[in-house]
């Protein structure tokens, strides 16, 4: 399995949907994936969660069958469907067995085309949204996690909780997901994406049997490609919880669209700096070093415009401004004094040895295409991916590091009790107070 790379099939159907596929024979499964290339992204202002509301609400019945008969056909097969928005796209899949493969096309086109939006639906999927959203925010990590993407982006496209908020849902109503649909869910804006033991000429046949007459909505909202013209002001933010008796803390800037020719330098960079475990320089420095956390990572949000660069953790509330500034000097050093060889080594033998894993099955081998695809990739693009981690150079993964890591930009928000870290965080530079979740 470890030498496993899928060839992938491609054609156009009558009406411009893309067809991907892969003859997958390891298992008698398939998993069918229709994207929309437009999601959160195009929410309206102030309505942050229609994307992932109108994908949601796709699944809860068409004009042909009700949601308790669509749920009931689908579990008789022993298949699962599923759909969610995301950032620049939003995703209705459908995997089942093999030997079902023309039923579940059918079914998934019947979910995507003919939707019904049943109207007392909707109050429903209203009520058990606010009790997910609740939840969320029961959950101090989640609450950092929300107040930084509004408070880093503002009114920007990426500026809201891609499921929504408090506000936002009593704004949306059912015709701003029906406007969503009948927008963004167009021919020439979409993939469907099928992996399975079915060949390909049989996935061709069978797509343009049941999506060829579909003629969708749009025109699609234009693509959000640029960084946005203004965002939060480098700074230390503080959001007083006087409940909590730890802090969490944010700390990012303006990272990269996944198109940037750095991505992989700047993927083994950032596994060096944070995501690579107790290995990572950011754990080892504030975790096993000086005890302030049980765990801390960063993370580049590739997206089709530039997403965020954020590092992520937690630590007793009095110790924030100590916690603050040593990940500030961890991103310094290693900006300023480069990275080793074996760091580098590491990294690429972590990269090259774990993709294999995320081609075991059809529904992560879907996966895959679906990003090759929304970010133009390339079909040669898990041929190569192995080879350019390889080739990475330890000037170039140094050059990305001296580039695209920037601690004079950093916006850092702080989550947490007022009375035990504020006048340690005023030390450091200007506070401001920040409201709401």
């Amino acid at each position: 399995m470890a030498g496993y790379i899928p060839e992938i099939h491609q054609t156009v159907l009558p009406g411009g949907l893309r067809l991907l596929g892969v003859e997958y024979d390891r298992v008698p499964w398939v998993s069918i994936i229709f994207m929309a290339k437009r999601g959160g992204e195009t929410d309206p202002p102030g309505k942050g969660g229609v994307a992932d509301w109108a994908a949601d609400f796709l699944t809860l019945g068409t004009q042909k069958r009700s949601q308790l008969q669509l749920a009931e056909d689908i579990e008789a097969r022993g298949a699962s469907l599923n759909a969610r928005g995301g950032w620049d796209a939003t995703l209705v899949g459908l995997e089942g067995l093999a030997e079902d493969f023309p039923e579940l096309m059918n079914t998934l086109a019947e979910v995507v085309q003919t939707p019904a939006f049943p109207e007392a639906e909707f109050p429903l999927l209203k009520e058990r949204r606010r009790a997910e959203l609740a939840h969320l925010l029961d959950d101090p990590r989640e609450v950092a996690n929300r107040r930084f993407t509004r408070l880093f982006f503002g009114d920007a496209p990426y500026g809201h909780p891609l499921s929504g908020d408090l506000q936002s849902l009593e704004a949306i109503n059912l015709t701003d997901l029906q406007n969503f649909y009948r927008r963004e869910f167009t021919p020439g804006d979409s993939t469907l994406v099928v992996v399975g033991m079915v060949p390909f000429a049989r996935m061709a046949a069978t797509a343009e049997e049941f999506w060829r007459g579909w003629q969708g909505g749009g025109p699609a909202s234009p693509p959000f490609i640029q960084a946005p013209a203004r965002l939060r002001s480098p700074g230390l933010y503080l959001l007083d919880r006087p409940d909590l008796t730890q802090s969490e803390i944010r700390v990012g800037h303006l990272g990269l669209p996944r198109s940037h020719p750095d991505y992989f330098p700047l993927l083994l960079v950032n596994y060096i700096l944070g995501e690579g475990g107790f290995s990572s320089r950011l754990m080892s420095r504030i975790r096993s070093e000086l005890g302030c956390t049980y765990g801390i990572r960063s993370s580049f949000h590739f997206r089709r415009a530039p997403g965020p660069f954020v590092v992520s953790t937690f630590t007793p509330a009095a110790q924030t401004a100590l916690v603050v500034k040593e990940i500030k000097a961890v991103i310094m050093e290693l900006r300023e004094s480069g990275i080793t060889a074996q760091e580098l080594a590491e990294a690429q033998s972590y990269y090259v040895g774990h993709f294999p894993l995320g081609l075991e099955t059809p529904r992560h081998i879907g996966s895959r295409l679906v990003s090759m695809d929304l970010y133009d990739l390339g079909l040669d693009y898990l041929q190569n991916y192995q080879q350019r981690l390889r080739e990475i150079t330890l000037e170039a993964a140094m050059q990305a590091a001296r580039e695209h890591l920037r601690p004079e930009s950093m916006v850092t928000l702080v989550v947490g009790p007022a009375s035990l870290c504020a006048k340690d965080l005023e030390e450091m530079g200007p506070l401001e107070m920040v409201r709401g979740n």
